[in-house]
C-alpha cells in the first residue's frame, strides 16, 4: 500500500502534458522491463489501485458494455508484446471523451469517448494507446521520480484523478494544490511517453489486425471536437494532447506498415454504441430514432434498449422482431429478446433461452450473470447464489456488483451469514476496509453460520482488518 499513491503521482504527471508542443527532443528512456516497482509490487498496487477505482469512479454496470470493452482489450493485449501480469479494462459512466491508464494494469475508457468514436478501430487505438502506456513501464519510470512524495499528498493526488472523471476543473484544482506546480519538471518525459505510446499502440493495432490509420484518424477526430468549443475541449485532449506533428508522425508510420483496412470487425461496435447511449439517455436515442428515414439494425436493436429503459415494452418487442437475425452480433439480439421476456415477467421463458444459451456458451459471464437474476424473479435464490459464488470465485478481482447482488438475494431468502458475507467482501473490494470488517463480524455472529462457516469468515475477517490497520497507518 506504501507504494499505491506515489505512483498515483506518476500518474498525474503522466495527464498533465501541455495541450502545446512539437520538436521535443526523445530522452533514452532505458528498456520495457526498467523500473522501480517489481512485477510483484506492480500487481499488488494494481489491485488496491482497483478496489479505490471501485470505491470512487461511476463505472458502468451494464454487463454487456463492460464485457465487450474488456473483450476488445483483451484481443489487443494478445497481440501487446510485455504485456505481463492482470490487466483491467473499465467503462465509466461519464459523458467526457477521455481514456486514462493507471499502474498495475487498470485501464478506463469513458462512455463519452465510446459514444464520439466512429468506429471500432478508433476506438481500439484508444485502448492499444493506454495498453502502451503500461507495458512500456511508463508509470513506473514515473515512479522512480515521485518516490518523495507522502502519503497525505498522494491521497489528495488520488481524489483528484477520481474527481476528473467527474468533473474536470474539481479534479484539476485538487491535483494542482497537492502538486503545487510540480508537474512541470516532468514534462518532457510525458512527451517522449505519449510519442512512445503511439508508436506501440499502432504496432498492436496492426498485430490485433485494425487499419493502423485509425491512431491518427482518431487524433483528427478530437480536433474537430474542439473545434468552436472555446475552453470546453474534450478533456482527452488535456490529457494526450494532439499536435499537428503528432497526426503527421502516426500517419507516416501507419504508411510503413503493411496495413489491413479493417475498421470494424463485425457490427457488435455499433450495437454497443447504440446500447450505451440508450441506457444513457432513452428520450433522446429514441427522438433521433422517429426522426431518422432509413435506420441500421444497430439503430434499431438502441430503440428497443430505450424503449425497455421506459417500460414501453410492446414497442420494444416491435423494434427487435424487425431485425434479421443475420445483421445481428453473437449473444446481442437473443439477450435484448431475454431481456424483453423479463420486462414482460416471462420467466420461465427468459429461463428456457438462457440455458440454451449457457449450454452453447458455458461459463459466458453475461449469461451466467442473468441465469442468477432469472433465478432469483423465479424464487429460486440457491441456485442464484451459486452461480454468483462460482462468478465471484473465479475472477481474479471479484466485481463487487456480483456480490452486492449476491448479498441482496441472500438476504431475500433469509441467509443471513452468506449475505453478510458477500456485503463485507463487497465492502472490502470498494476499499471499505472497516465497513468490511463489521460485516464480517456479523456474518460470524449470524444464528445460521455453520462452525465451518466461522472459521473461513473469520480469516477473511482477519485480513481486512490487518488491510485497514495499514490503512490508518500510511494515514499517519
Amino acid at each position: 500500500m506504501h507504494f499505491l499513491l506515489t505512483a498515483l503521482l506518476a500518474l498525474v504527471m503522466l495527464a498533465a502534458s501541455p495541450a502545446h508542443s512539437s520538436g521535443v527532443s526523445l530522452p533514452d528512456l532505458g528498456e520495457a522491463s526498467g523500473g522501480v516497482l517489481t512485477p510483484a509490487e506492480e500487481r499488488e498496487l494494481g489491485r488496491s489501485l482497483l478496489r479505490e477505482v471501485h470505491r470512487s469512479a461511476p463505472l458502468v454496470t451494464d454487463p454487456e458494455i463492460s464485457f465487450y470493452i474488456d473483450s476488445l482489450g483483451r484481443q489487443l493485449l494478445a497481440n501487446a508484446r510485455d504485456a505481463d501480469g492482470p490487466f483491467y479494462f473499465l467503462a465509466i459512466d461519464n459523458g467526457q471523451v477521455n481514456a486514462f491508464a493507471m499502474p498495475g494494469g487498470i485501464i478506463g475508457v469513458h462512455t463519452g469517448l465510446i459514444l464520439e468514436v466512429r468506429d471500432e478501430a478508433e476506438l481500439a487505438a484508444v485502448l492499444a494507446h493506454e495498453i502502451a502506456h503500461i507495458t512500456q513501464r511508463h508509470l513506473a519510470r514515473m515512479f522512480a521520480r515521485g518516490r518523495d512524495i507522502n502519503f497525505t499528498t498522494g491521497l489528495a493526488i488520488l481524489a483528484g484523478v477520481l474527481a476528473s472523471t467527474i468533473d474536470p476543473t474539481l479534479g484539476s484544482a485538487m491535483i494542482t494544490g497537492s502538486l503545487a506546480g510540480g508537474i512541470q519538471q516532468q514534462i518532457n518525459f510525458t512527451r517522449a511517453n505519449e510519442a512512445e505510446a503511439d508508436r506501440v499502440g499502432m504496432q498492436i493495432l496492426q498485430g490485433t489486425g485494425f487499419d493502423p490509420n485509425a491512431m491518427a484518424d482518431f487524433f483528427e477526430r478530437l480536433q474537430e471536437l474542439a473545434r468552436g468549443v472555446g475552453d470546453q475541449v474534450p478533456e482527452y485532449l488535456r490529457t494526450h494532447p494532439v499536435t499537428l506533428d503528432r497526426i503527421t508522425d502516426a500517419r507516416n508510420r501507419a504508411g510503413q506498415m503493411t496495413a489491413s483496412d479493417t475498421r470494424n470487425r463485425g457490427p457488435e461496435f455499433h450495437w454497443m454504441q447504440a446500447r450505451s447511449q440508450a441506457l444513457k439517455d432513452p428520450r433522446r436515442t429514441l427522438e433521433r430514432f422517429r426522426a431518422t428515414d432509413s435506420t441500421t439494425p444497430a439503430q434499431r436493436y438502441g430503440a428497443a434498449v430505450a424503449f425497455l429503459e421506459r417500460g414501453e415494452t410492446p414497442r420494444a418487442r416491435e423494434q427487435l422482431e424487425r431485425i434479421d437475425p443475420g445483421d445481428a452480433p453473437g449473444l446481442t439480439l437473443e439477450l435484448a429478446f431475454i431481456a424483453l421476456l423479463r420486462a414482460e415477467e416471462a420467466h420461465t421463458a427468459a429461463l428456457e433461452r438462457l440455458q440454451d444459451l449457457d449450454a452453447v456458451y458455458p461459463g459466458h459471464p453475461v449469461i451466467r450473470e442473468r441465469l442468477a437474476r432469472v433465478y432469483r424473479d423465479l424464487d429460486q435464490p440457491d441456485r442464484a447464489i451459486r452461480i454468483l459464488s462460482d462468478m465471484v470465485r473465479q475472477e481474479h478481482a471479484p466485481n463487487p456488483e456480483l456480490l452486492r447482488l449476491q448479498a441482496d438475494i441472500a438476504d431475500a431468502a433469509g441467509y443471513v451469514a452468506t449475505s453478510r458475507e458477500a456485503m463485507a467482501e463487497y465492502f472490502f473490494h470498494r476499499a471499505q476496509y472497516e465497513e468490511a470488517v463489521r460485516q464480517f463480524e456479523a456474518a460470524m455472529d449470524a444464528s445460521d453460520a455453520s462452525e465451518r462457516d466461522r472459521q473461513r469468515i473469520e480469516d477473511k475477517r482477519n485480513t481486512a482488518r490487518e488491510t485497514a490497520r495499514k490503512a490508518r497507518e500510511d494515514r499517519r
